[in-house]
């Protein structure tokens, strides 16, 4: 079975009780974006294409090739961004890899990255 929206909404609910501040309102961009890997020493050797179907301030769900190895820490670039943005890998399962964010999007970072209606909002109409 491949990973669905429904594991990424419950990533985000375990995320909003460790920060009930917070909002975690997922949104569906299916936007492309850049994995940067990160070598030792710091050094970038390659960057992979991938696809950013959901996001929210604390992860997001990307489509990306099962058959590249990726370490578990890496930096995303959103298409239309310069920011790198420190990731972890959380799961992985054939093409479809969820991850955290090392720290919490801004709020106005992510607004401009959306620009859009959240998965909650289309599931409602």
């Amino acid at each position: 079975m491949t990973m669905q929206i429904r594991e990424f909404k419950n990533f985000n609910d375990v995320l909003m009780i460790q920060n009930p501040k917070r909002s975690f309102k997922m949104h569906k961009i299916d936007r492309p974006g850049t994995i940067i890997p990160v070598a030792p020493h710091l050094q970038i050797k390659k960057k992979y294409n991938t696809l950013i179907e959901s996001i929210s301030c604390g992860g997001a769900l990307l489509n990306f090739s099962p058959y590249i190895d990726l370490p578990r820490n890496f930096f995303l670039v959103i298409m239309g961004s310069s920011e790198e943005i420190g990731s972890t890998m959380v799961r992985r399962e054939k093409d479809r890899m969820m991850i955290k964010f090392n720290m919490f999007l801004d709020a106005g970072y992510l607004q401009t990255i959306v620009g859009g209606v959240s998965i909650e909002e289309l599931e409602a109409i």
